[in-house]
């Protein structure tokens, strides 16, 4: 019965980290100097900051939200960031 429901929690949480591979997977190698660092330091609160528009009030809020339409538009966000920042930085090349 333990293995069963300890199986059923890791191959959930690998299905979240291959599902969400952008929010999860590797940072291309960066120390834990960085983004990387920052990441790590904070962990969810980061997203709960983000998914909150910064305002501590909603934080709660988004708590009960279901988690795959947080983490779909976690993902929404930084890809939006990427290309907003590759659009700037070819601006002043």
């Amino acid at each position: 019965m333990l293995y069963s429901v300890l199986y059923f929690f890791l191959s959930f949480r690998d299905r979240i980290i291959e599902n969400y591979d952008e929010l999860f997977g590797e940072q291309g190698g960066e120390t834990t100097s960085g983004r990387a660092g920052f990441a790590k330091k904070w962990g969810w609160y980061s997203s709960l900051y983000g998914l909150a528009g910064g305002d501590i009030t909603r934080f709660e809020d988004i708590t009960k939200l279901e988690m795959h339409k947080c983490l779909m538009m976690l993902a929404f966000m930084k890809d939006k960031n990427e290309l907003e920042s590759k659009q700037i930085k070819s601006k002043f090349k």
